[in-house]
């Protein structure tokens, strides 16, 4: 049976410098892929989110910083993944973000199969080989790793300036706070501790449907 088209997908915005983010990402991918569901990626710059919203860094305050810091170590261990920060963490997706939503724009066809294999590849970087993310031949590679020609890579990505603003303003307007978070079928979630919470909706839907 098919889906609704409004259930059909699932819009993940998540800031390229959020460990969580990355945490979140291969596990968020096997969900949607096993239920059939197309995952939209939005990247985001959550300080700017969180500067609309009055909100401080999550880094800000020194026991949430040291909480945070040890959390993402139990964090990366929980889900098995390899990881590190990257020098002079927190680190800044702008670049990582803006040359995203050029290439989506300038590449459509192209960018809809290798907008996953971008985001890994810059993950990867980031926080596996604690690389600098703002880098521009990190991102060249990221942008080859997503199925594009080097001579893709040119895209500048202030060309993508507009539509990360865009997309920021969408994520304050759908009530965005932190990252990631996603939203599917008008329900959101944040943290990469809600995917198990995600999944149960998932599977619940399905056996409504009588699908499970």
């Amino acid at each position: 049976m098919a889906m609704p088209a409004d259930e059909a997908a699932v819009d993940f915005y998540f800031d390229f410098a959020s460990p969580y983010a990355y945490f979140a990402h291969g596990a968020l991918v096997a969900l949607t892929r096993r239920h059939g569901l197309r995952l939209r990626y939005r990247p985001v710059l959550l300080w700017a989110i969180l500067k609309e919203l009055g909100l401080p860094p999550p880094l800000e305050h020194a026991a949430k910083r040291r909480y945070l810091l040890h959390d993402m170590e139990r964090s990366a261990a929980y889900f098995g993944l390899p990881f590190r920060l990257p020098p002079g963490f927190p680190s800044s997706g702008l670049a990582a973000a803006r040359l995203f939503h050029a290439l989506e724009a300038q590449t459509p066809p192209a960018w809809s199969a290798g907008a996953g294999a971008f985001v890994e590849a810059v993950f990867r970087a980031g926080f596996i080989e604690g690389r600098d993310i703002t880098d521009a031949a990190v991102l060249a590679e990221a942008v080859v790793a997503g199925g594009l020609t080097q001579q893709q890579t040119a895209a500048q990505p202030e060309a993508g300036k507009a539509a990360l603003r865009q997309a920021n303003a969408d994520a304050v307007q759908r009530g965005v706070w932190g990252s990631p978070f996603w939203f599917h079928g008008g329900e959101g979630y944040f943290g990469a501790d809600r995917l198990a919470q995600f999944e149960r909706s998932l599977d619940l839907a399905r056996f409504d449907r009588g699908a499970g």
